[in-house]
């Protein structure tokens, strides 16, 4: 997220970056909806980036809040998705939910002192990680801004180059 017409460079280099193109991702599993994501390039340091929209993930054709509603169900805080996913969906918001699962750790580790931390278990750190940050945007935005990762993976794209 950023305020403007463009981002700051990651890195802190004065000036501005300029565009540097876009490209189309899925917007659905289903491959039905397409998306455009606009690059940037800072000319004094060479780093690119993309911008999401503010309801996309990275690498993951679902919405922000299906997989938010699909994680409250799994974590037994919510009812999940409306309407209910289908096939395609559904396997995309499963596979999510196991890699969530794995960097349940990671995740602890970055949240420290605003979890309570003892025996935590996938389900438990979700209802906590909502409770510290309001939803999977604010969660994104933390994970992003001061720890230079995702929810659901340590994208290059999301650390500072150098």
């Amino acid at each position: 997220m950023f305020n403007g017409d463009r981002p700051a460079c990651p890195k802190g280099c004065p000036g501005r970056v300029h565009r540097h193109g876009s490209y189309e991702r899925f917007a659905r599993p289903s491959g039905s909806e397409r998306v455009r994501v606009h690059r940037f390039r800072c000319p004094e340091c060479g780093i690119t980036l993309s911008v999401l929209l503010k309801d996309q993930l990275p690498y993951r054709p679902v919405s922000a809040a299906r997989l938010e509603a699909f994680f409250n169900e799994q974590a037994e805080a919510g009812t999940g998705p409306d309407p209910p996913p289908e096939q395609l969906e559904a396997g995309c918001l499963h596979r999510a939910w196991r890699r969530f699962q794995t960097r349940v750790q990671k995740l602890k580790d970055a949240f420290g002192l605003m979890i309570n931390s003892a025996s935590l278990c996938p389900g438990n750190l979700w209802k906590q990680m909502r409770l510290a940050k309001g939803n999977v945007h604010g969660i994104l935005l933390y994970l992003a801004r001061h720890h230079k990762c995702s929810l659901l993976g340590d994208y290059r794209c999301l650390r500072v180059a150098g």
